[in-house]
């Protein structure tokens, strides 16, 4: 989820780069997907895949690279991975999956102004992980699932010569499901623990700070069918949750039982209500992975909060089928968050508001359209543990409508444009440590982006080939996107220059 490829290319695009039919026969299969740009871009994905009637296998290869459209913005990703699963019986059937990564990259991020970054600063990542599940059917309606991880993580980061730090750290995850279906309803239940060990080392500190995080929960989701087309979501959670740390005397403990409550009605053939109600907490998720259920009624519940982070989210959406081929609707989603200050043990209030509409229409088979508009906003207030010295966010509010239209001939011939209007207001706890030299470094910006794609679609899902640009009027501009305390550093979805790419993919 955070490989910060550029969006909408590479191999990470779905749906029209999609090769692989509904039904496949028992053979081998070899896709390959490569593409090439300007600011030194590279980027190749090959995935061997073979299966027979009761075992598959797969082998993958991952490598992107770019320098970046400023200095130190360059990052490099290698991901190698290899899968196994059979079936011993056809109740019973056991999965193994072996992954390792490499990551490294300075400063990704877009402060606002692109003039403010950090020009020294690198981060490396390596992670290996194993991960083992299975799966046992006692009865046509009953399932059993299980699954297993462990990684070992080890992080490099430096912020300036004289300032470095190394971590490593050992994971473990270990979950389990039932699936219950009947007619009228189903249940989903199950529960897991996870522990994390890690130990971080200051260059020129002799001094070791370990931390360890221990994790219980079990969770219980119910769908019930009920008349007039009604279908509601009951169920709970509960997260137990300890972090402690050597340079910290006293842990942070979180017990929790949140409920989740949705609803989904299908007010007729062509218009459905949906409507969430629910509370989590942020643990750790070892790789970013698990088989609890990650949504309520269509609205998410898992985001990558720091861990600890008690959150409460209401969501109202409505779907509509306006016409035979045009669809339309409108979200509306507000997240109320309690962020842990691991130093004092206290809380900070955040809130998430997004507001969303979309309209999709499909004119014939050659031509379609997309159409969306949503409005983001994040605040979070002063505390009396605020520093003058905290120049994070503390307001950002974006406004972004992307319309698209799509051309498909027959013939294999495809291209789009697509037009992005983002407006932003952003607002900082404090400026106090930035250089005045720079520039604004928050308020208003609006601006205007254009995209173009022309390429050709290979005949027999043989592959295709496409010419892109991204920024094509190489519009400068001020942002900031809204993942600012991850686990993970992630490039802004705009970049303010213009950049081409090609890219092949080809399936034997």
């Amino acid at each position: 989820a955070d490989l910060n490829i550029i969006a909408n290319t590479g191999p990470s695009s779905t749906g029209f780069n999609e090769f692989a039919p509904l039904m496949e026969r028992s053979k081998p299969q070899l896709v390959t997907s490569g593409i090439v740009g300007s600011n030194g871009t590279l980027g190749n994905e090959m995935v061997f895949s073979k299966f027979n009637e009761r075992t598959s296998i797969s082998l993958g290869q991952f490598h992107y690279e770019t320098n970046g459209f400023r200095a130190n913005n360059d990052q490099k990703h290698n991901i190698y991975s290899a899968f196994i699963q059979h079936a011993f019986t056809s109740k019973f059937n056991v999965q193994v999956e072996l992954r390792t990564r490499e990551k490294e990259h300075g400063d990704i991020q877009l402060d606002f102004n692109p003039k403010l970054f950090s020009s020294k600063g690198r981060r490396k990542l390596q992670e290996d992980s194993v991960r083992l599940g299975a799966r046992y059917a006692f009865t046509p309606n009953q399932d059993v699932i299980i699954s297993t991880i462990y990684a070992n993580n080890k992080v490099d980061s430096t912020l300036n010569p004289a300032n470095s730090e190394s971590s490593s750290s050992d994971r473990y995850q270990f979950e389990t499901q039932h699936l219950f279906r009947e007619k009228f309803f189903n249940i989903t239940s199950g529960g897991g623990v996870s522990r994390v060990e890690s130990d971080t080392a200051n260059k020129g500190h002799p001094l070791i700070s370990e931390i360890e995080n221990e994790r219980s929960n079990a969770y219980m989701y119910s769908h019930w069918l009920l008349p007039r087309n009604v279908t509601a979501t009951l169920g709970f959670s509960y997260s137990s949750y300890k972090t402690s740390s050597t340079a910290i005397s006293a842990p942070l403990r979180i017990k929790e039982l949140d409920p989740k409550f949705g609803l989904q009605w299908n007010i007729s053939d062509d218009l459905r209500l949906r409507l969430a109600w629910f509370e989590t907490v942020k643990t750790d998720l070892i790789t970013q992975q698990t088989i609890e259920p990650t949504q309520v009624a269509g609205f998410n519940q898992f985001f990558d909060d720091p861990n600890g982070t008690k959150s409460r989210r209401r969501g109202v959406g409505l779907d509509a089928r306006i016409l035979d081929h045009l669809y339309g609707g409108v979200e509306a989603a507000i997240r109320n968050l309690d962020v842990p200050n691991l130093t004092t043990r206290e809380f900070e209030k955040q809130a998430e508001q997004v507001y969303r509409s979309y309209l999709y229409a499909i004119f014939n088979s050659n031509w379609s359209m997309t159409g969306e508009f949503q409005f983001e906003k994040f605040i979070r207030d002063d505390d009396k543990h605020t520093s003058p010295l905290d120049v994070s966010p503390k307001k950002i509010q974006t406004l972004s409508a992307p319309i698209s239209i799509k051309y498909f001939n027959p013939n294999g011939l495809f291209s789009s444009l697509t037009g992005t209007f983002i407006s932003q207001d952003f607002e900082r706890r404090s400026h106090t440590l930035l250089d005045p030299k720079i520039g604004k470094t928050e308020g208003f910006d609006s601006f205007f982006l254009l995209d173009a794609i022309a390429g050709y679609r290979l005949p027999s899902r043989r592959g295709l080939l496409s010419f892109e640009v991204k920024n094509l009027l190489d519009e400068s501009f001020f942002y900031r996107n809204t993942q600012f305390y991850i686990s993970e550093p992630v490039a802004s979805s705009y970049i303010p220059s213009r950049t081409f790419f090609v890219r092949l993919t080809l399936n034997f």
